[in-house]
């Protein structure tokens, strides 16, 4: 017998050759039913995700509509959600293209063969629609395009959908379980919006904080992921917005309920870094990150401020962000990598918007494909963490000494060997201490000289608190 680390010769490659060699005929090939499951209940774990789904498609369906002229550049992109805990439903309408009756009931019962794949849709794959399968009984879209009278209703029996699953005899193909499950309805247009999208979950069911029938919750989760926009009051907004001219926002007007106010994005002028402490935002930073041919793979934003902290989650400001034509993709801490420490992405207020078509989501948008493309991306983001936490450790430090002068002005007598706290005390000792020793030892060689030197004086009375503040701010 041949060792497996042994070339064939010529005469035992020839005897090897395949006497036979096609491609598999199509009854070989078997999509079971498990890949419906592996769609819907596997795929989103959050399931606040599936409003995600569903208003990024509504995105998509107001710019159609905008590109044809369906919705004149002043009309609204609009998105109502109809959140009824009661009756426990949800109801997610919006007033773009929508669906023509002649191509409606292939185009959502198709399933991973979106035609959106290589245009500058949001979402491409054909899956996120089936995102409601696993929270409710029922999951009916109705649409309708313009100059059609009909409205198409397709109704996914979501019961027995679980029950075809879970079902060990029947060994189905995911054509026939649809078939079983799904009922395909034509209904008079007369009462319908001439052009519109539909989505109705009736008997949501009950997840552990019934956040899907929540909705505070569901307000708080969109003004973070979703394509609306700045609040009026927040005075960075039109700034940011002139950056980012390059990107389609979208910026839909989301009504939930009968909230006469639209979901805005969370950014204020001020925000709560603790349940005691508020900061300011102070100063605007333009980012642009090239892409590996020269042209532009991002652009985004980041905002400073005083660096009191890391942010309190409640804020739903805090860590570096990533959008995706004005979706979010992934949470807060999806770029914690790229700084010299995870925490100091907690300090962190900024958003990049990706423009690179090569950077892709990943189906569950929890994160991005891995490749070159996305290595290249974050590797340009790691000199910005460095500086962010070098801001954040210098702040820290001031603070220290604001912290030290203070006591002088209290206790004049009292020396440094007597019990004042000195500049490198811990966390718990005076305050954030994040620029205590530990930290310290991870800057780079000239950082610790110049802190070290500065902590020094100060110390010993050669540079006053307002010197020493003035030096590292220059630093």
């Amino acid at each position: 017998m041949t060792p497996l680390n042994t070339s064939l010769s010529q005469g035992e490659t020839k005897a090897n050759a395949p006497i036979v060699q096609e491609p598999p005929s199509s009854s070989m090939i078997v999509v079971g039913k498990d890949v419906l499951e592996l769609l819907s209940s596997a795929m989103y774990v959050d399931p606040l995700s599936i409003y995600r789904e569903y208003v990024q498609n509504a995105a998509d369906a107001i710019d159609e509509a905008r590109d044809v002229g369906e919705l004149k550049p002043d009309d609204p992109g609009r998105v109502d959600i109809r959140i009824d805990p009661d009756r426990r439903s949800i109801i997610i309408r919006d007033n773009g293209l929508g669906l023509p009756v002649s191509s409606a009931a292939r185009c959502l019962l198709a399933i991973g063969a979106s035609a959106k794949r290589g245009t500058r849709a949001r979402g491409f794959r054909g899956i996120g629609r089936l995102a409601g399968l696993a929270y409710a009984r029922s999951l009916t879209f109705r649409t309708r395009a313009a100059g059609d009278d009909q409205v198409v209703e397709i109704r996914w029996d979501c019961q027995r959908l679980k029950a075809a699953l879970r079902d060990v005899e029947e060994q189905d193909d995911v054509a026939s379980v649809i078939q079983r499950v799904v009922t395909i309805s034509r209904l008079p247009g007369e009462a319908w919006p001439s052009h519109f999208f539909e989505v109705e979950l009736n008997d949501v069911i009950r997840t552990r904080r019934d956040d899907l029938l929540s909705p505070g919750l569901v307000r708080d989760y969109l003004e973070q992921v979703a394509p609306v926009p700045f609040d009026e009051t927040f005075s960075w907004g039109s700034k940011i917005d002139g950056r980012l001219a390059s990107v389609r926002l979208g910026n839909l007007q989301v009504l939930i309920n009968d909230d006469l106010q639209p979901v805005t994005r969370p950014f204020r002028d001020r925000f709560r870094v603790s349940t005691t402490l508020e900061d300011s935002l102070t100063e605007f930073e333009a980012i642009e990150l090239s892409d590996l041919d020269g042209g532009v793979a991002a652009v985004g934003w980041i905002m400073h401020h005083q660096y009191l902290g890391s942010i309190t989650i409640k804020s739903r400001v805090g860590g570096l962000r990533i959008r995706v034509g004005n979706v979010q993709v992934g949470d807060h801490e999806i770029l914690s990598e790229v700084f010299p420490e995870p925490r100091f992405n907690g300090w962190t207020v900024g958003e990049i918007h990706i423009l690179d078509p090569r950077i892709l989501p990943n189906a569950r948008r929890d994160n991005f494909e891995q490749n070159i493309h996305y290595s290249n991306f974050t590797a340009q983001l790691e000199p910005i963490g460095k500086r962010i936490a070098k801001r954040a450790r210098s702040a820290s430090v001031i603070r220290n000494l604001d912290r030290k002068a203070s006591s002088a002005t209290a206790a004049p007598t009292m020396m440094p060997s007597e019990g004042a706290p000195s500049l490198a005390t811990s966390e718990s000792e005076s305050g954030d201490g994040i620029a205590g020793k530990a930290d310290e030892a991870q800057l780079d060689a000239l950082q610790v000289t110049f802190l070290e030197a500065v902590r020094e004086l100060a110390e010993k009375g050669a540079l006053t608190a307002e010197e020493a503040r003035a030096a590292l701010r220059h630093f």
